[in-house]
């Protein structure tokens, strides 16, 4: 089996093993359970968008390995093409020699033929060769035979020399042809294995955005699935507490049923009626007598530090430090559906296990007892990504 013959065994061989990963993980990625959430007896709700999480997480997995299967053959490629590269590099070298060595030999097939014919013509033409004076020259009979032996001699030399450099000659044209059709071989394997790599990092590429594709559209089902299964803290004091009571002068026109959104806008404090940043900012009002001139939707508050605060004669700022009487907000997140305008709530306390307790407007989780544009008072951790805005 010759180096090209192996190169190409083991490209056949490499993906065939490839074939065998990908089924395999198929077969694995149907049976292993990836989801640690508990959706409530009979919610059927909370149990199909699990399923459309987890079924979202295998896909965006199986397509991960396919992706990372490939970079191996795309890898294995790399290197046949330097093999081939290496080849066709010694190859040429390799005519350029054999180039030299014929323009040398056919040199010296004409030096050794011009030799040959200054033989001949001497024989038959110069009065030394003629017969009868070499016989006229000759001290006797074998003197004559003498000389005449090694005439014939050196002609039969030079004809013996002709014919070996002749047959060099041939046997060189002969390796130039084969090292010129294994150049010619190397050239176009190189150009079939630089074809599939670039189908193959053709095919990388989809299975990467399909991957992302997947784990974007895993990710919105997750948050919904963490909406649906959240659980007040067993550490936290519980909702709807005193300190959690609705004192919005807007709360008897919101909840369901209820249209304060889209073109019906008033801003009475920093917001849409019913939406979370409007109840906040008359949070911040009725707490510390401060009105909302920052405006902008809920990620952006974030921004509102710098401003002073009539009630203490402070100064707003924002950290990641949960307190009192702050305003805590989530950032903008974007999946394959689009992106939100974030999330602000009100923090009325900080329990002793770091569970915050918060009342918030327009939160849709119906299972805790919250709707879209309606009040809502519970406790959570809050995980990393929030940030807390401060009056005090």
């Amino acid at each position: 089996m010759n180096k090209n013959t192996k190169i190409k065994e083991r490209i056949r061989k490499t993906v065939s093993y490839v074939v065998l990963i990908l089924v395999s993980i198929v077969f694995t990625a149907s049976i292993s359970p990836v989801s640690a959430y508990s959706c409530d007896p009979g919610d059927t709700e909370c149990e199909e968008a699990k399923a459309n999480m987890e079924a979202k997480r295998n896909e965006a997995n199986l397509f991960s390995q396919k992706a990372s299967s490939v970079s191996e053959i795309i890898e294995q490629l790399d290197e046949d093409i330097a093999n081939l590269e290496t080849s066709i590099a010694k190859n040429e070298k390799k005519i350029k020699q054999l180039n030299v060595k014929i323009k040398e030999t056919e040199e010296k097939l004409e030096e050794t033929k011009e030799a040959l014919a200054e033989i001949l013509v001497n024989m038959h033409f110069s009065d030394d060769s003629e017969p009868i004076r070499v016989l006229a020259g000759s001290k006797s009979i074998s003197d004559y035979a003498e000389k005449a032996a090694r005439e014939e001699v050196a002609k039969q030399e030079i004809a013996m020399m002709s014919e070996k450099v002749k047959k060099m000659k041939e046997d060189l044209d002969n390796q130039k042809a084969e090292v010129e059709e294994a150049l010619r071989i190397n050239e176009n394997e190189k150009l079939a294995a630089g074809a599939k790599k670039e189908s193959q990092k053709a095919l990388k590429a989809t299975y990467e955005k399909n991957a992302d594709d997947a784990a974007a559209i895993a990710s919105y089902w997750e948050s919904e699935v963490r909406r649906m299964t959240w659980k007040p803290s067993a550490g936290g004091t519980g909702i709807r507490s005193d300190d959690a009571r609705n004192t919005y002068p807007f709360g008897g026109n919101c909840g369901p049923g209820y249209v304060y959104e889209g073109d019906n806008i008033q801003y009475p404090y920093g917001g849409l009626i019913c939406q979370c940043t409007d109840y906040v900012s008359w949070k911040a009002y009725e707490k510390f007598e401060i009105w909302n001139t920052w405006g902008g939707d809920a990620w952006q508050y974030i921004y509102a530090s710098g401003y002073h605060v009539p009630k203490n004669g402070k100064t707003t700022y924002v950290d990641s430090t949960p307190a009192p009487n702050t305003i805590a907000i989530w950032p903008m997140t974007c999946d394959a559906f689009g992106c939100n305008y974030g999330h602000v709530q009100w923090v009325e306390s900080v329990n002793p296990d770091g569970t915050i307790n918060v009342t918030e407007y327009n939160v849709d989780w119906p299972g805790g007892g919250c709707y879209e544009k309606d009040f809502c008072a519970r406790d959570y951790h809050p995980s990393a990504g929030a940030s807390f805005l401060h009056f005090e």
